[in-house]
């Protein structure tokens, strides 16, 4: 919900009228603050007069007559008079019939008196214990043996500084009521040609030039009109000159497969197109900052610095990115156009074509090398024994078929990666499927004295999949299982629902694999223990393609494993 901005009108009147209110209140704050003190104190100074005079009255009277005098005095100035012996006692009271003096506490260590003693004078403000109401004391010595004090009631002074309250109140509210009307006015007056620019201003900042702002006002005002509608005639021209140049180079930027980013003569950032954007994830934000603020690239900046040039740059992000960038100088000499080409992926290729050849290539010369080895012992001119040809011939025939395997795997994983393997998709219940590979590989686990237990619940959902591909993500898992578990182990195959997908694990209790192996266990030729897989017979690349069929069929797998605690094999399917 929008909020209703003030006019400049109410702006105006309201500052004015705050300044007008807050000085009104000032003015009755500070009388507030400083007249009471200053009663009190123009007060002090007359009750001391007073008990000066009563001093020079008390020394002439007898202190038989003292108390009578005094209260005679007291009745006639309207003041409380009292006086006081040298120990504190009180010898006569105005408000007090001679007979009630002895019931009046001692004086002595009241503060007015104290200080009377030792300074001649003193006073005090507070609530009398003898009358009951607020007085100012001022006390006087008369001599070593005798003071003289003299109080006065408080609510005169009260009464006298709430008429002045009053007084200064009134005409306060006075002046307010007087000046706000005028300052209403005068801000009407003087904010309606401002308000009149303020939106002509605002419809050219929406772009609407048609606007014009009244030059009738004289001085200042009417000049300031006459710019503004300057201004607005000029901006429009050049407006219309941008925008076209402007949607021409957005229109070639947008287009270009390939990232771009300009920077200025002092190596600030003034422009990106989307490309670049979304390779680097930059925000409108980059604009204005330096090469090495947005991308935190050396290499960049330097090469920006030496433009013209071109080199090969690698930016780590999550995964590294490897560009060829272009740098040229801008005509004039103003910045320096940069170009991004991505070949992160054609690197990747190249690595992946590289480490395919390497692999293939080590796993190829083993058994080729064992094949020729016992080929030309066979061919030699003295050739071995019959008994002992045979043994030759079964270990080429084990190599052979390990050659076979191989070849089909490398066939099947380079058809996955390729996309090429067609996927015949049937109804397949996840339970029959698993049931059958275990059923297949159980005489194998006999031999090692593993236990294979099937606990997937017959009443799953089924999922559509290629039975046959399934087939074989249950037999590599299961297969590995058990080659790498030892004799006497449990391989427990498990499944559950878990959202629309199915979670299937295979498990076992074997040696574990350790942590820094288990992101790179599906990769190909990728094993934990290289010596013990070629000796089981692995290729190397079963796991790799459990991954790219499950991948296939939009699932995920993965692994968890913990050492001495056995291996845990995940993967997904869809549920329809």
């Amino acid at each position: 919900m929008s909020t209703i901005r003030p006019s400049l009108r109410w702006k105006w009147f309201s500052a004015v009228a705050a300044v007008i209110v807050a000085l009104l209140f000032a003015i009755n704050l500070c009388l507030d603050l400083s007249l009471p003190s200053f009663l009190v104190a123009k007060a002090r100074v007359e009750l001391e007069r007073n008990a000066r005079l009563v001093s020079e009255l008390v020394q002439r009277t007898p202190a038989t007559e003292l108390n009578a005098v005094v209260h005679e005095w007291g009745s006639h100035v309207g003041l409380r008079l009292t006086i006081i012996a040298g120990d504190g006692t009180v010898i006569a009271e105005s408000d007090k019939p001679i007979e009630q003096l002895a019931t009046i506490e001692n004086h002595l260590y009241r503060p007015e008196v104290q200080s009377a003693l030792q300074n001649g004078v003193g006073s005090n403000q507070r609530r009398s214990d003898t009358v009951g109401v607020d007085l100012l004391y001022v006390a006087v010595r008369e001599s070593p043996e005798r003071i003289v004090r003299v109080a006065l009631p408080l609510h005169d002074v009260a009464a006298t500084i709430q008429h002045i309250r009053g007084s200064i109140a009134s005409a306060s509210a006075i002046v307010g009521l007087i000046a706000l009307p005028l300052i209403f006015w005068l801000a009407q007056c003087t904010s309606m040609p401002i308000d009149e620019m303020r939106r002509m201003a605002t419809r050219v900042a929406a772009g609407d030039f048609t606007g014009r702002a009244p030059e009738r006002e004289p001085g200042e005002v009417g000049e300031l009109a006459g710019a503004l509608n300057q201004m607005s005639k000029q901006l429009e021209s050049r407006l219309q000159e941008l925008t076209s140049e402007k949607a021409h180079l957005a229109g070639i930027l947008a287009g270009m497969a390939e990232g771009v980013l300009v920077v200025d003569a002092t190596g600030k950032i003034r422009l990106f197109n989307t490309a670049l954007r979304h390779a680097f994830q930059l925000t409108d934000a980059a604009i204005s900052k330096t090469v090495l603020e947005a991308f935190r690239h050396a290499g960049l900046a330097e090469l920006i610095g030496a433009a013209p040039a071109g080199r090969e740059l690698t930016f780590l992000q999550a995964t590294d990115r490897v560009f060829t960038v272009e740098a040229g100088k801008l005509i004039g000499d103003v910045g320096v156009v940069v170009v991004f080409h991505d070949i992160t992926r054609l690197k990747q290729l190249e690595n992946v074509r590289k480490d395919f050849v390497a692999n293939v290539s080590h796993e190829l010369r083993t058994p080729l090398a064992v094949i020729k080895g016992y080929v030309e012992t066979l061919l030699d001119e003295e050739p071995p024994t019959a008994e002992t040809a045979k043994q030759f011939l079964g270990t080429i025939q084990r190599h052979t078929l390990r050659l076979e395997v191989l070849i089909d795997d490398l066939l099947s994983i380079s058809a996955l990666e390729s996309q090429q393997a067609l996927l015949d998709y049937t109804t397949v219940s996840i339970h029959v499927t698993a049931a059958a590979v275990v059923e297949e590989l159980r005489s194998r686990a006999r031999e090692k004295n593993i236990t294979l237990a099937l606990e997937i619940p017959a009443d799953l959902p089924v999922v559509d999949a290629d039975v046959q591909r399934l087939h074989q993500v249950f037999l590599n898992l299961i297969d590995n299982a058990i080659k790498y578990t030892p004799a006497g182990s449990r391989i427990q195959i498990s499944a559950t629902t878990d959202n629309n997908f199915l979670k299937v694990c295979v498990a076992d209790n074997g040696p574990g694999i350790a942590v820094e192996h288990l992101a790179r266990i599906f990769e190909r030729f990728y094993r934990v223990d290289k010596a013990r897989s070629r000796e089981l017979g692995g290729t190397g690349l079963g796991l790799a393609i459990v991954k790219h069929i499950i991948q296939a069929h939009g699932g995920k797998v993965w692994a968890e494993s913990e050492l001495e605690k056995g291996s845990r094999f995940y993967f997904t399917l869809p549920i329809d």
